[in-house]
């Protein structure tokens, strides 16, 4: 089953940022930003909150269910360590640590019981590429995309009782940001991104034994900070750049 579109709007939102910033860097002047050049290095972390629409798809012994998954509102620190293999090219590994809470719109027992409630923590691994484009003295956009693996415990209420569900999760994420960079390598960034997960969970409920397989669109909203260097010096280091002098950045 397909996931539903829940937030068109707001993907074709960023769709067009995005295009807008490419094209933007196929006009824009051709910046001599230090923090963005190859051999250097970026590590910091963001912290961001999204909210989210699922679909899912029940498939048991007792018979099938599917229709809408609910909402949910989503927690997220993201640190990550990444270096520049080409001129404003990074590439690198992050992890996300993910705190989900989630109000179901399907009655998984195939009753007519009220929403179920749970709680998740998730920590998601994997790589992400950036490409930064470069204006003004201190300042560049960036599209990024990032792909996530990992599992996750759920802790699902079924009545009165409480289990531990563990789940299989893959992630894919893609969006525009904007970086402002200090005179220290310092730099604030915030970034907006489209989600799409999906999670595959065995739960039993009621002596039954069901495969559960979500879907999951979530626009995320982040900030962070990040510290750009280049070996174990900063990259606006003067024995990096010996004819560059230090500009001021956000403070």
């Amino acid at each position: 089953m397909s996931p539903k579109m829940n937030f068109k709007t707001v993907k074709k939102l960023i769709t067009s940022l995005a295009f807008s910033i490419l094209a933007f860097a196929a006009m824009a002047q051709e910046f001599g930003l230090q923090h963005t050049q190859r051999g250097n290095f970026v590590i910091g972390s963001r912290i961001g909150f999204s909210t989210s629409k699922s679909s899912i798809d029940v498939q048991s012994n007792a018979g099938s269910i599917n229709g809408d998954g609910g909402s949910s509102s989503q927690f997220n620190l993201s640190p990550g360590i990444g270096y520049f293999f080409a001129r404003h090219f990074v590439m690198g590994i992050s992890m996300d640590w993910l705190r989900t809470s989630s109000r179901s719109g399907v009655d998984l027992s195939g009753g007519t019981d009220p929403a179920q409630e749970s709680e998740n923590n998730n920590i998601l691994f994997g790589p992400f590429i950036r490409y930064f484009i470069p204006f003004g003295e201190d300042k560049a956009f960036f599209l990024g995309t990032t792909v996530g693996f990992g599992d996750s415990k759920n802790r699902f209420i079924d009545g009165n009782q409480a289990q531990t569900i563990d789940n299989s999760l893959l992630s894919i994420g893609a969006g525009p940001g904007l970086t402002i960079f200090s005179s220290n390598g310092l730099a604030l960034e915030a970034l907006a991104k489209y989600n799409f997960a999906r999670s595959i969970s065995e739960i039993n409920i009621q002596d039954i034994q069901r495969t559960s397989k979500t879907w999951t669109n979530a626009v995320d909203f982040s900030v962070g900070l990040h510290y750009y260097f280049g070996g174990i010096r900063a990259t606006n280091d003067a024995r990096l750049a010996p004819t560059e002098t230090k500009k001021p950045g956000f403070y």
